[in-house]
């Protein structure tokens, strides 16, 4: 079985992202021969090498700032509540200090990361650092740091821009970042060809490294995280679910472009192809009969090219379907970090659209389709309710010739919506005629 090197780059509160990452790795029982990383790659790296993923998830799940950062120079950071003289005071305060106090992180990294295990451990571990003292990078690994320092050089990777520089025999170091915030290049240095990189990403540098050779595996967050010093237990759950589908999905255990969808043999009632009589309906919907080419293209050309970012592949009768049905799914609003058969996603959506027509009104369905006939401007469009204009007629078999006049408008400005709005009609069909 192939041994991999785990690349963990930089990222602050980010980092939660890795934990999620872990995890997967562990389900899908990949062996992991070396782990390196810069800044918060770096510490969820040591805890990596030490085994203990409990410890991380409970440390990430219940992160706030005061863990972090001494709360004595955080009041700036919740400058909303201070007046100009706190601000000025507590600015002068960090300056003075040279920097954010993070004896917190050290605290907690004392309590929490075993040196003597992580050096026993058959798992090599590296490191990206920065000497301020004499400008230039620090790349080790665990058997070229001092006994009794390995939290000092941790520490010194994660040195965020801002947070006080670590000394370490009157040495200054600040983050990794600064020289390499995925550092491939340790990898290399070790003759490790079988990788997996975790992108989190983070501000900093990124070392360009030839890969000719070498078989890379990118893992990378596909949705924004949190910010960089955004330490909120919550949040980090959240990011640590992310991770965890993320990585899941990269290797193949689910599919989908937007969500994550675990396919099933039997996997083929609301989610079957698209059959010929639907197609001639679909083709009444927007009225394209009625039109000349040119104007019909005019509807197509959107449509066709959002479907497309849906699709792996090629564009068929089947994948129609599950790209219409991420895009549905996202314009009503479905949980995304949740693992859904294609039918079971419809489903999801199906109950998305009964939530929408519930709350809404014929008179209110009516003021929607005019604000879309007045909204000449993308701020306009923005700001209508796309989940109201998506439920709109979603009788497949009877359409009017407002509404189809809307959905041209819809599939011309605003395709997503458009194919939200038909695929909840054929949808609906579907469920009656099954």
């Amino acid at each position: 079985m192939i041994q991999y090197g785990l690349v963990l780059g930089g990222g602050g509160a980010k980092g939660c992202y890795e934990i999620g990452v872990w995890k997967a790795l562990i389900e899908l029982d990949i062996p992991i021969k070396a782990v390196v990383g810069t800044s918060v790659g770096a510490l969820n790296g040591a805890i990596m090498v030490q085994g203990d993923f409990d410890i991380a998830y409970k440390l990430w799940t219940n992160l706030d700032m005061q863990s972090v950062i001494d709360l004595e120079t955080t009041t700036l950071l919740d400058s909303k509540q201070l007046n100009l003289k706190e601000l000025i005071s507590s600015a002068k305060r960090i300056i003075e200090n040279k920097g954010l106090d993070i004896t917190p992180l050290r605290k907690m990294l004392t309590q929490y990361v075993n040196e003597t295990v992580i050096r026993q451990s058959p798992i090599d571990f590296g490191l990206v650092a920065f000497s301020l003292s004499d400008f230039k990078p620090v790349t080790v690994f665990k058997n070229e740091i001092p006994e009794g320092l390995l939290i000092d050089y941790l520490l010194a990777s994660s040195c965020l821009p801002g947070f006080r520089p670590l000394v370490i025999n009157n040495k200054r170091f600040v983050d990794g970042g600064i020289y390499d915030n995925i550092p491939i290049s340790l990898m290399v240095k070790k003759e490790i060809k079988d990788i997996i990189v975790v992108d989190v990403s983070g501000i900093g540098m990124v070392r360009k490294v030839n890969l000719q050779g070498l078989n890379v595996i990118y893992i990378k967050n596909s949705e924004p995280l949190c910010g960089t010093l955004q330490f909120d237990g919550t949040m980090c759950r959240n990011g640590i679910k992310l991770g965890y589908f993320d990585a899941l999905k990269r290797f193949g255990i689910y599919k989908g472009k937007r969500y994550f969808i675990k396919e099933e043999k039997d996997d083929n009632k609301l989610a079957a192809p698209l059959q010929l009589q639907e197609l001639a309906i679909l083709d009444s919907m927007l009225d394209l009969k009625a039109n000349s080419i040119a104007a019909n293209n005019i509807i197509n050309y959107p449509l066709l090219r959002t479907l497309y970012k849906y699709i792996t592949g090629k564009l068929t009768s089947s994948s129609i379907i599950y790209a219409a049905a991420e895009i549905a799914a996202e314009v009503y609003g479905v949980e995304r970090l949740t693992a859904y058969t294609w039918d079971e996603l419809i489903s999801e959506v199906l109950k998305a659209y009964t939530a929408v027509k519930i709350s809404s009104s014929a008179a209110n369905n009516e003021g929607l389709m005019k604000n879309l006939l007045r909204s000449t401007r993308l701020e306009d469009l923005e700001k209508l309710d796309i989940k109201g204009l998506a439920s709109i007629n979603t009788d497949f078999e009877n359409q009017d010739i407002n509404s189809k006049l809307y959905r041209k408008l819809m599939a011309i400005f605003i395709p997503k919506v458009c194919i939200a709005n038909v695929f909840t009609s054929l949808m609906l069909w579907r469920s009656r005629e099954s």
